[in-house]
């Protein structure tokens, strides 16, 4: 008769040290699980099962079904993406006492420490491990008692691996066998413990620590057989399809830090996540890592356009069609980036792409030696997360500065003011640019402060040197309610001249 199991690992892991083999020297790893193993877990299993029976069952039986499973053939279909796992190491407490071991230099007594290294294999729960198995012996009632004692196997190697393992049903669709056990080593088999066909009862029962057992190259009742494992399919990175936000203009993402992001750095922060944003877009759309903008065709060109803020013949997108990347802060420390598109909805390339970039590390630090040290990590807020002030739908006739204002012109001349430039009449010729045509109140808050600002690449060559900006605080008071979001300047698109409505 030919039985078929199926065992699955719902933990992701087979945890087990093969008969005998320091875990620190192990180069295999017990794979496929060894017959042997399965013998005494069953075996372990038919006394519980003969706990739970009302009335006492045949020893006998046992036997018989010790003999089925010792006499059986053993064959395996083995996971093809299963994987040896990274050892783990711990310390363990081991014997009580002075340390060090001599009581008159010694002042205290405690626990001293063994390292321990726990081996494992990684299976995927949901690709199971089958067990072809065939005898001569096997009877249906042998059958059903295997099946009761399979039923209460709950974990198989070390207590830490939980398994579920059954008898396949005739219904079931099995796959053939791909790893076999045979009795003589070759180049690249493993070995597996397995059962003499006279393995006795005693020898399936006899602890671990007897004796008899202990000292043997093999315990009793067992031998070596070799198994050649399938070959491992190639490693795929398994692409992750996030749920696909509908009228999605705003993504936000809260800032954490080991050490707290310069607050006039906000835009070298900004823009090195635009950066990384354009990266995933580009790979998501042409399928290539190393793909730029330079070697885009026209039609790629156009699909990422808004995101860019080109077009397809490399001009500024007008009417602020592109995407934006802000900053906003508390209390002047930036806590969240905010990337905001008015115009269109992000698609589910472009949401993809935003999330798969804020899975890296951005670093705020001017470029050098060091730039690498100083990063933020990004995590995604929730959509139920309230959207800014500015960005709710909600009007006011009064707005200050959540970020500085850097004005588009230089406004100083030799230290004194240039006719027509200053930041008032800036501010007013932009807002009536962006069709906001009512009279506007311009005061300045507190003194100027020094911000980083964004130079485009095509731009960059053109300076000897390109240095910070000075900024300004700014409120602005309306004749009438206004919405936003509003944000003005230099660099508003990369999060500087942010402003958000407060109540007077």
């Amino acid at each position: 008769m030919k039985l078929v199991l199926r065992q699955e690992f719902p933990l992701g892991r087979f945890h087990a040290t093969p008969w005998r083999v320091n875990p620190f020297d192990d180069p295999h790893g017990e794979w496929p699980p060894s017959p042997w193993r399965l013998v005494r877990a069953v075996t372990a299993r038919w006394y519980q099962w003969a706990r739970e029976a009302e009335k006492e069952p045949d020893p006998a039986k046992l036997e018989q079904l010790q003999a089925a499973l010792c006499k059986s053939s053993y064959a395996f279909h083995l996971p093809a993406d299963a994987r040896k796992g990274s050892p783990l190491r711990q310390y363990h407490p081991a014997e009580f006492g002075w340390r060090p071991a001599e009581k008159k230099k010694a002042g205290t007594r405690s626990y001293g420490t063994s390292l321990v290294q726990d081996n494992y294999w990684c299976v995927p729960p949901e690709s199971p491990v089958w067990w072809f198995l065939e005898g001569d012996d096997w009877t249906d009632e042998l059958r059903a008692l295997l099946a009761q004692c399979l039923k209460r196997t709950i974990y198989f190697g070390r207590a830490e691996t939980f398994t579920r393992v059954r008898i396949a049903g005739s219904t079931t669709e099995i796959p053939t066998p791909n790893c076999t056990l045979v009795d003589k080593r070759t180049a690249g088999a493993a070995p597996v413990l397995s059962p003499l066909q006279n393995a006795s009862r005693d020898d399936i029962e006899r602890t671990t620590d007897n004796p008899e057992a202990v000292k043997r190259a093999v315990p009793p009742g067992a031998q070596w057989l070799y198994a050649v494992r399938p070959p491992r399919s190639a490693s795929q990175e398994r692409r992750r399809v996030p749920a696909h936000r509908l009228d999605c203009h705003l993504m936000q993402f809260a800032i954490g830090w080991n050490v707290a992001p310069d607050a006039r750095a906000i835009v070298r922060l900004t823009s090195r996540f635009r950066g990384a944003v354009l990266t995933e877009l580009l790979r998501l759309k042409t399928g290539d890592a190393s793909a730029t903008w330079t070697r885009l065709g026209k039609s790629v060109r156009e699909a990422v356009a808004d995101m860019v803020g080109k077009d397809a013949n490399n001009e500024p997108l007008n009417g602020h069609r592109h995407t934006e990347f802000l900053a906003w802060c508390e209390d002047g420390q930036p806590t969240r980036i905010l990337v905001w598109r008015g115009s269109r909805a992000f698609d589910a390339d472009e949401q993809e792409a935003i999330l798969l970039a804020a899975a890296r590390d951005v670093s705020w630090a001017a470029a050098g030696s060091d730039s690498e040290e100083w990063k933020v990590r990004l995590v995604p807020l929730d959509r139920e997360v309230p959207w800014p002030p500015g960005f709710d739908g909600k009007s006011s006739n009064l707005w200050e500065s959540v970020t500085p204002y850097v004005p588009p012109r230089h406004h100083l001349r030799g230290g004194k003011e240039r006719e027509g430039e200053s930041i008032v009449d800036q501010i007013r010729r932009e807002l009536q640019r962006r069709a906001t045509s009512h009279d506007v109140e311009v005061e300045l808050c507190g003194p100027p402060q020094w911000v980083s600002v964004h130079v485009p690449r095509r731009e960059a060559h053109k300076r000897a040197f390109i240095g910070d900006r000075r900024g300004q605080m700014i409120r602005l008071r309306f004749t009438m309610s206004v919405g936003g979001p509003i944000r003005l300047g230099h660099s508003s698109s990369f999060g500087l001249g942010l402003f958000r409505p407060v109540s007077e």
